[in-house]
């Protein structure tokens, strides 16, 4: 460097300037067009969750079914089996009857009979424990719609049954809220094990994607989709015990497929990302990979397909008990309820509560349940994070 470059670097170097002629200015959010603190996926995920109305208030129903599910039975003063009182007949299929609300004519502990004018005057009601409420006419023979009040009848005033009781004079309240801690839990267990199964198998196809092991896992899985999924239950309820577990991994057996497709799907779009390429370059094994990169990524898709493998497995936990490859009674699903109502209730349009109730949690049940899901999938899906 000559001596002409040195005297000019001289000239233009810095000089160390007093603090005092600087007036230092807290640094303003809006400074850099920043209006909000950054949040994480999880926490947007969540604000977009509790917007969505329907899915919050779906969630609520669940949290009060699952709740309800828990204490009823336990609070209750009658067992799972037992009878509300040693006086069968007198106490078998008593309607509901409701505190405050039966003064609203809702859950009165009425029943809509049918009689002939002979048959009403041998039964023998006092006036005020009947009202005919219509007329008409069948096979040219003329009957009347009667409003029974039963526990007026009965002279069991004093006794309220929420959910009234069946033809063995049990409890309907208690056998409705176990039964629906059955279902949740097949429901669970069979959404656990769809998950598991259908993520390991899905990952390793969609990770080796193109190659032979691809190959064989995709034609096993197509057989498998080809053969309807009640046949294969009906096959393995020949070597399985009817039972809670049992049944869960017979239906999650057959619902695991669904989502091995889509973990597929998703690891091959991933698998050529660039944070991929670069564990890999740094030699991370291939179970590393999936274990911290892919599967994580795709937490968000599985936490949906839980959500709707839920209803999916009580509904067709219910429609096994209806054809009679269920829980027994002793630990009865709402299936099963819905089941024996149907079988042995005599004349269904006069005791139809026993039936309608358990059909009314269970339908209620998954319709909330499903709606949660679709909120589940509407905040965890990337592209509407705008909205």
């Amino acid at each position: 460097m000559t001596n002409q470059e040195k005297d000019l670097n001289q000239t233009f170097e810095m000089q160390e300037l007093p603090k005092e002629l600087f007036t230092f200015e807290k640094a303003q959010e809006d400074a850099e067009g920043l209006t909000t603190k950054p949040i994480s996926f999880w926490q947007d995920s969540m604000r977009r969750l509790f917007k969505n109305y329907v899915a919050v208030v779906s969630l609520l129903i669940i949290v009060v079914l699952f709740l309800t599910a828990i204490i009823a039975p336990v609070m209750s003063n009658y067992t799972l089996t037992g009878r509300v009182n040693d006086d069968y007949y007198k106490f078998a299929q008593l309607p509901p009857r409701v505190p405050v609300l039966e003064n609203f004519g809702l859950f009165d502990g009425t029943l809509i009979k049918e009689f002939t004018q002979g048959s009403l005057n041998e039964v023998g009601y006092a006036p005020d424990e009947y009202k005919i409420v219509g007329t008409f006419t069948r096979n040219r023979i003329e009957y009347l719609k009667v409003k029974e009040y039963t526990y007026k009848y009965l002279d069991i005033e004093d006794r309220y049954f929420i959910f009234g009781t069946d033809i063995l004079s049990r409890d309907i309240w208690t056998r409705v809220w176990y039964g629906t801690s059955i279902s949740l839990l097949i429901g669970v267990y069979a959404a656990i094990i769809d998950v598991l199964i259908g993520v390991v198998y899905g990952g390793i196809a969609g990770f080796f994607g193109g190659t032979k092991i691809d190959d064989v896992m995709m034609r096993i899985l197509e057989v498998l989709y080809g053969i309807p999924s009640i046949v294969i239950l009906f096959v393995l309820f020949m070597f399985l015990t009817p039972g809670i577990v049992p049944i869960a991994i017979a239906i999650a057996l057959t619902g695991w497929i669904g989502v091995a497709r889509m973990i597929r799907a998703q690891f091959l779009k991933l698998r050529d990302q660039e944070f991929v390429l670069a564990a890999r370059t740094l030699g991370a094994s291939d179970a590393r990979i999936i274990m911290k990169h892919l599967i994580p990524n795709v937490v968000a898709q599985i936490i949906v397909m839980v959500s709707f493998s839920i209803p999916s497995a009580i509904f067709y936990e219910a429609f096994l008990a209806f054809i009679g490859i269920g829980l027994d009674l002793s630990k009865p699903s709402l299936g099963v309820l819905i089941n024996d109502a149907i079988s042995s209730t005599q004349g269904a349009m006069t005791y139809v509560y026993q039936l309608v109730l358990p059909s009314l949690v269970l339908s209620t049940l998954m319709l909330s349940i499903n709606l949660l899901g679709n909120g589940l999938r509407d905040a965890l899906d990337p592209r509407m994070r705008n909205n």
